[in-house]
């Protein structure tokens, strides 16, 4: 398929309707550190890989520091979030993670164009955006980035409707490929459904949130079908996380994201599940937040391996991050 389709909601991107008449320049960002230790595997490079996005590495390591830069009038203005560090080659391999440019043409419409991190599901490459430290399998093996034409539309009563055009998924430095996609998604306050297809490509994003209390509650359902190209674990997968969160004082909190990750013909040769609890802690003092998070990944296959180097179905890791926003 060579048209994209893509789930947008007009949240993703922190823009509003109606902006203050003054313009004002803001600059804002974050930089991150961590520690790892594998409890069940080995801490050098035969045991350092997890099948996750970052924070792999055992011992102590940068992530990930950046910088963003936006100028926010009442009609047009810019983001530009420059990144730097293992975290940010990971994910996109140069300096800049986003830059684009918007249009508010009215209360209702607004235009924006240039290179966007995905707005599926609820985790982002910034660890000052997450909850957790270490990322989903979800977030790791899903669309990264997107470059493109973007509107996004205030239909009233709380829903908005975005609509792109946007170069294939990843492809975020010009396109020698000849094929586009399309994106499309509505959202209603806190739940939201997208779907995107490009090339053989195709997405599916719902995620929605309750509050039970001082309970606060995230559930993300995503499925990415890669055709017959696959992705690193197999041919497509369907990811279901909840992510529950409880805060115990002004200064600490706590969360637990449950993953439950199903992968049809993977590498393996059957069908594969995955599921991975995390429990994490949020202590902030001031700017900074320390992040104690324990890891659990167990699979239906032994795709891990132990201490001695032996295939195994678990792995288990402890981490320690530090991330100061400004």
């Amino acid at each position: 398929m060579k048209k994209l389709i893509t789930l947008m909601s007009l949240a993703v991107v922190g823009l509003t309707f109606g902006q203050e008449e003054e313009p004002k320049f803001n600059v804002s960002g974050s930089v991150d550190a961590y520690y790892r230790a594998n409890l069940t595997s080995a801490n050098d490079e035969d045991g350092t890989g997890d099948y996750s996005a970052f924070a792999n590495d055992s011992g102590f390591s940068l992530g990930m520091a950046n910088v963003t830069l936006s100028y926010e009038g009442e009609k047009v203005g810019f983001v530009a979030d420059m990144a730097y560090g293992p975290r940010a080659d990971e994910w996109n391999g140069g300096v800049v993670n986003e830059a684009y440019v918007y249009w508010n043409v009215n209360e209702k419409v607004s235009l924006m164009m240039g290179r966007f991190n995905s707005w599926m599901g609820y985790e982002r490459i910034s660890a000052a955006n997450n909850f957790h430290y270490s990322m989903s399998h979800m977030f790791t093996y899903s669309a990264r980035n997107w470059n493109g034409l973007v509107g996004q539309f205030d239909l009233g009563n709380d829903f908005n409707f975005g609509v792109a055009v946007m170069n294939p998924t990843d492809v975020v430095t010009g396109n020698t490929t000849g094929d586009y996609s399309i994106a499309a998604g509505i959202s209603k306050g806190d739940t939201g459904i997208s779907f995107a297809s490009s090339q053989e490509r195709t997405y599916i994003d719902f995620k929605t949130a309750v509050n039970l209390g001082n309970i606060n509650v995230k559930l993300n359902v995503h499925n990415a079908d890669f055709g017959d190209e696959g992705f690193a674990l197999g041919e497509s997968f369907t990811s279901i996380s909840a992510y529950p969160q409880i805060k115990s004082s002004d200064n600490l909190s706590w969360g637990l994201r449950l993953e439950y990750m199903m992968i049809k013909d993977s590498i393996v040769g059957d069908d594969l599940n995955v599921f991975t609890p995390t429990l994490t802690a949020n202590y902030s003092v001031g700017d900074l937040t320390i992040i104690p998070e324990l890891r659990l990944d167990s699979a239906s296959e032994d795709i891990f391996t132990d201490n001695d180097n032996d295939a195994v179905g678990g792995k288990t890791a402890f981490m320690l991050a530090a991330v100061y926003s400004f």
